[in-house]
């Protein structure tokens, strides 16, 4: 995509609200618009190809738009969001120059039914109908590079070829991946508070959770008394929730259950929701998983690394071996 007038385009229609998005500190003294428009500021020259400062406003303020809608951006914050904003703009054209020297074509059907979307969401806007003639080579190219990057992505990251040699060695080298980990099993009773409610009841409740704590403790069964108390959808089954994995339960709730013995039972525990008693009914320890059980996840982990190496190793290359211009 040539840069020119299509840019000047860009450019009024990202700087309109550009002052509305990021902080004031975030443009120079001498980044009003108009300016920007006339002088065609270079920004970046990569391969020939010139990127302009508004080109560069743009992409900056989306990028600050998702990451900082609040506003509040340190100056060294900003500093590193100026640099990925620019290894961003360089990259995309490096890809996409990538894209056409391997001969790669958007698909056409696509590009018109995305213009045609476009044209139908717009079609009672009269701005759009006014100069939509002028816009529309603006979306296609937009629409043509956006699709031969992920095409380039796509051919670059499904050329992978995983070797029995290669699995073997992963699963070697990525020894705490491969486990179960531990999983507790662990029974409860949940009696409700609403947030909201006076500290009388949460007093109220916490006796009561005290009560069933000591008819336990005195030899009742949890599983009993879970079916007569509790509020929780395990009630049913006595309070039995089955066996736990790490991280799957409330972090105060989780902290409690590491502190407990098989078969012992917690005080109770004020959450959001309540107060709850857990038993702590059996702890299966952690598992190594063996290398025929583990190969589909095996596959899954590899093909990931293996993709993320070479499509950074293009990159790299394309980098490298690129005439690249920032200083103007």
């Amino acid at each position: 995509m040539k840069s020119g007038n299509v840019y000047k385009i860009l450019l009024v229609i990202g700087l309109s609200s550009l002052t509305l998005l990021l902080p004031t500190k975030l443009l120079s003294a001498d980044s009003d618009s108009s300016k920007v428009v006339s002088d065609k500021k270079l920004f970046a020259v990569v391969n020939g190809y010139e990127i302009f400062e508004q080109e560069f406003l743009i992409a900056l303020r989306n990028k600050a738009k998702k990451q900082f809608y609040h506003g509040n951006i340190t100056p060294d914050r900003l500093a590193q969001l100026k640099e990925e904003v620019t290894r961003d703009l360089i990259d995309s054209v490096l890809l996409t120059q990538e894209a056409k020297r391997r001969e790669l074509v958007p698909d056409e059907e696509k590009i018109q039914l995305e213009l045609k979307q476009f044209d139908e969401r717009y079609a009672n806007d009269s701005g759009w109908q006014r100069d939509k003639e002028t816009f529309l080579p603006v979306l296609r190219q937009q629409l043509e590079s956006r699709e031969l990057l992920a095409m380039l992505e796509s051919s670059v990251r499904s050329d992978i070829l995983i070797t029995e040699p290669l699995k073997k060695q992963f699963y070697a080298d990525n020894p705490d991946v491969f486990v179960f980990p531990v999983r507790n099993k662990v029974s409860l009773i949940l009696i409700k508070v609403s947030p909201s409610a006076l500290s009388e009841e949460w007093d109220r409740v916490h006796s009561l959770m005290d009560s069933i704590a000591t008819r336990i403790l005195a030899g009742e069964s949890f599983a009993d008394l879970a079916k007569e108390f509790s509020v929780d959808s395990t009630a049913s089954k006595g309070g039995d929730m089955g066996y736990q994995h790490k991280g799957t339960l409330h972090a105060d709730v989780e902290k409690v259950i590491e502190g407990l013995k098989v078969g012992e039972l917690s005080k109770p525990i004020r959450i959001l929701e309540g107060y709850v008693l857990l038993k702590l009914e059996d702890v299966i320890p952690e598992q190594k998983i063996n290398y025929a059980d583990s190969e589909k996840q095996l596959v899954e982990l590899l093909s990931r690394k293996l993709s993320d190496e070479k499509w950074q190793a293009l990159l790299d290359k394309l980098r490298s071996n690129a005439s690249i211009v920032t200083e103007f």
